[in-house]
């Protein structure tokens, strides 16, 4: 009898159970928080920006022709040299050997020639005795001059004022010919070329400003265009600009990399804040805020100047609210809750 009545109380319950309806649990989107600017027209200071690889006005590779080994070494990398300083001195068997005895030769012909030109005009021998000695002489002194300029060779002297710089060899080691022993720069002016657009190059002149951003030195320099190719590359339809900044404090070294702006006139467009602006997959978007939503709208973006990018896109038109703070985890179709930059200002206060 009990066993029959546990059943039944089973079986109420599960029929209670079955028969209750579950409740629906609503989920409720909550708002993402962000700061909004209306998008706006103003004018802007266009600049063209690129980056450049800066190197000395004047860098020199210095080679010896015959080669041979390192005998003396007068210098270090970094320190200055004058022009016509010896940096380095080689020694070649060959070469000294072919010097010293087109010397003898030449010395032992030159006084032939002297003694005999001194007869000559005293008319104490032929003509064609004397030429004999002339010959003789001018083919000495040309064998002389060559050997000579080999030897001079072997002491390697700088082609111009400057610092030395790549210097590696040490005394005793064997050098090839043709081989760059060490290199002289002049980097008081220091250089690179930038590619230039076609539509811009009725905006920029010789002598033009520029600004240089070197970070590795951490300084942003005044420079000037120094040249402007008037052939445009074949690849890029660019044109070439030299650029060139004064390294006054010798900070800059060469190879140094840079970033190059250069203004080019004034636009006035429709612009928001560059903090608007973000990248996917290599396309330019910004969240225009419609009806409490924020959508995501690609753009084309233009000139910029130090706070706000030029843009232009058929579904954004002056007005529009833009997020400019809050783009983080934002997508699209999030709903918003929206402030403006003033009014957040007065709440940080």
């Amino acid at each position: 009898m009990k066993k029959i009545l546990c059943l039944s109380l089973i079986s109420a319950f599960m029929f209670l159970g079955c028969g209750k309806k579950k409740e629906k649990v609503e989920v409720v989107e909550k708002p993402k928080y962000v700061v909004t600017e209306p998008v706006q027209v103003r004018e802007l200071s266009q600049t063209f920006r690129s980056d450049a690889i800066l190197e000395p006005e004047f860098k020199v590779d210095h080679t010896t022709e015959k080669g041979g080994t390192i005998e003396q070494i007068f210098k270090k990398n970094g320190e200055h040299v004058k022009k016509g300083e010896v940096v380095m001195k080689l020694s070649d068997a060959d070469t000294e050997a072919t010097y010293n005895s087109s010397k003898s030769l030449y010395n032992v012909a030159r006084n032939n020639y002297n003694k005999f030109k001194r007869l000559y005009d005293e008319q104490l021998i032929s003509y064609l005795e004397y030429v004999e000695y002339e010959n003789a002489y001018s083919t000495a002194k040309a064998n002389f001059d060559v050997a000579k300029n080999n030897y001079n060779k072997l002491f390697r002297k700088a082609d111009i004022d400057g610092v030395v710089g790549n210097l590696f060899g040490k005394v005793g080691n064997e050098v090839e010919g043709n081989a760059t022993i060490f290199t002289v720069i002049d980097d008081e002016l220091m250089e690179s070329y930038v590619g230039f657009p076609a539509e811009w190059l009725g905006q920029v002149k010789v002598g033009g400003p520029l600004s240089i951003e070197i970070p590795a030195i951490g300084k942003t320099l005044d420079g000037q265009i120094l040249e402007i190719n008037p052939i445009a590359e074949s690849n890029t339809k660019k044109y070439k600009l030299k650029i060139g900044v004064k390294n006054i404090d010798n900070l800059i070294k060469d190879g140094m990399y840079s970033y190059v702006t250069i203004p080019v006139g004034k636009v006035s467009a429709m612009s928001v804040p560059d903090e608007s602006i973000f990248i996917r997959d290599l396309l330019s978007y910004i969240f225009v805020v419609k009806d409490g939503v924020a959508r995501r709208v690609e753009v084309q973006t233009g000139a910029q100047d130090s706070k706000y990018t030029v843009i232009s896109s058929k579904d954004i038109k002056t007005g529009d609210k833009v997020v400019v703070k809050g783009l983080f985890g934002l997508e699209d179709g999030n709903k918003i809750s929206e402030s403006n930059p003033s009014t957040t200002t007065k709440e940080t206060k």
